[in-house]
């Protein structure tokens, strides 16, 4: 049976993403209290009744790629086009989007987490172990996340020549049903959500490491201002547009990450990513499907799995919608395989030296008594007490200040730029007033959230992220199975 299609449909879209901002925000700012505990009573029963199906998409999502890259389809091109960007601007787009300030929260907060809780037995060192669940949270899963929608995308603007929309990888007939519209409204609101709870986090960690470094104490809610002149030089870098605002910004972004990363290798006092690595990151390889399954011996506990797995999942999941389709706006004239294996395997890399780099100078510290772990539990100061440690620490707190304010900035901006797409009816370069309206929308969005937090922010970070992120998650699945019966069942030629 065939839906009626709707006559507006791109303004009944913009209407109930408008509905459902005002109906967030007046809970937020006259509820707050009743609206988390709400929020706490839906975690909990999502995470009892869905929590494995977010491990079983994790898996599948790696895996599915995979099999594009090693099959007939990775010699496809997105598009007949030539490729817009070089390689080190296109990986920096997409490694700033996909990242970002997430990677300077945990750099040495979570590996010490792990190296002091390890959530289960172990063949491999006490060092091994706490980096390899980094690995795990921050590799493969969510890489696979934003390439997967970001290959739908990619086959829907490039190769299906339909707009950047969710809702057009359906047939024509369907697109502007009532299923299509839903399905852009979700992807908005998820989308949204997103870059919201990363602009919190970050702008929290943002203004107590400046307190730590100029010793003062800070407010939690005194991080609404950074959220205030974040969102708009954000919003100033999307309406300068990808060539001249996104993408300046990202390669700043990755040469400084890259310094960084060079000073603390060569100042630390494990002198290299030494030959351990290669273990750790073959341990990983070996275990990721078990581990991915939570199977057997490499079962955790469901509050482990509450606390960081199932948020992870959650959280990449929230973040792939927005941070796809930028991958896929920037990746015209790549193959497939190219653009998997770039999405995939680069970043994750990237990520892996991180890790290492820092995890294993912040074990060496403990080990030789010279820091205690309490010096690193804080997501917002651990790297900053971690660099005082090493020289040049004035110098690279300044620097990792600089970075976590502008990978903030690539991140929203990117947010805006693709909320402005799909708000502009999926038109790749969408009008500069959406680009003001979701670059306003983002800022308030963020304050609700804080409000609603106060100092759990993270909890109801995590718990918001949950809620939405399932709904997504079974319409993209959806997606994915269609896009898989085009290609395989019907021979369809793409």
């Amino acid at each position: 049976m065939m839906f009626k299609p709707m006559k507006y449909p791109q303004k009944v879209t913009l209407w109930m993403v408008a509905i459902f901002c005002l109906v967030f925000l007046g809970m937020a700012f006259f509820f707050p209290l009743g609206f988390k505990l709400r929020l706490e009573i839906w975690t909990d029963v999502l995470l009892k009744g869905f929590g494995f199906y977010y491990l079983l998409f994790g898996l599948f999502a790696v895996l599915i790629l995979l099999v594009f890259v090693f099959s007939k389809w990775g010699k496809i091109q997105l598009g007949s086009d030539k490729v817009e960007y070089g390689w080190f601007s296109w990986v920096a787009m997409l490694y700033s989007t996909g990242m970002g300030a997430g990677l300077l929260l945990r750099a040495v907060q979570e590996p010490v987490y792990y190296f002091q809780n390890p959530p289960r037995e172990s063949d491999l060192s006490q060092t091994g172990f706490a980096l390899e669940y980094s690995f795990f949270h921050w590799g493969l899963t969510p890489w696979a996340f934003y390439g997967l929608f970001g290959l739908l995308m990619a086959y829907i603007m490039y190769i299906k020549k339909e707009k950047a929309l969710s809702s057009s990888i359906l047939p024509s007939a369907y697109q502007n049903s009532p299923t299509g519209v839903l399905m852009n409204v979700l992807t908005i609101i998820c989308t949204l959500l997103g870059v919201v709870a990363a602009l919190g986090l970050g702008g929290r960690q943002f203004l107590q490491a400046i307190g730590y470094v100029n010793g003062f104490d800070t407010e939690p809610l005194q991080a609404i201002y950074v959220v205030i002149l974040i969102s708009f030089l954000a919003t100033g870098s999307a309406l300068l547009g990808l060539s001249k605002g996104i993408r300046n910004l990202s390669n700043f972004n990755i040469g400084l990450a890259t310094l960084l990363l060079l000073l603390v290798v060569s100042f630390g006092i494990q002198r290299s990513v030494n030959f351990e690595f290669f273990g750790i990151l073959g341990t990983y390889l070996y275990e990721f499907i078990p581990m991915s399954l939570n199977l057997g011996k490499f079962e955790v506990s469901q509050d482990f799995l509450k606390g960081w797995t199932y948020f992870y999942w959650a959280f990449w999941l929230a973040w792939a919608p927005f941070t796809g389709i930028f991958i896929a706006r920037v990746s015209k004239g790549r193959s497939i395989r190219e653009f998997v294996l770039a999405v995939l395997i680069i970043p994750a890399l990237g990520t892996f030296l991180w890790f290492t780099a820092f995890g294993q100078n912040a074990f060496q510290l403990l080990n030789t008594r010279q820091a205690n772990w309490q010096d690193f539990e804080s997501i917002y100061t651990g790297i900053f007490m971690f660099l005082d440690y090493f020289p040049l620490a004035a110098l690279t707190k300044i620097m990792t200040l600089v970075l976590v304010f502008t990978f903030l900035i690539t991140s929203v901006d990117s947010a805006i730029f693709v909320l402005s797409m799909f708000s502009d009816g999926g038109n790749p370069e969408p009008a500069k007033r959406f680009r003001w309206a979701w670059g306003i929308m983002i800022g308030l969005f963020t304050i609700g959230l804080m409000l609603i937090g106060k100092e759990d922010l993270l909890e109801s970070v995590s718990q918001l992220l949950i809620v939405f992120a399932l709904p997504f998650s079974l319409m993209f699945l959806g997606m994915v199975v269609y896009f898989i019966r085009l290609l395989f069942w019907k021979k369809t030629t793409i």
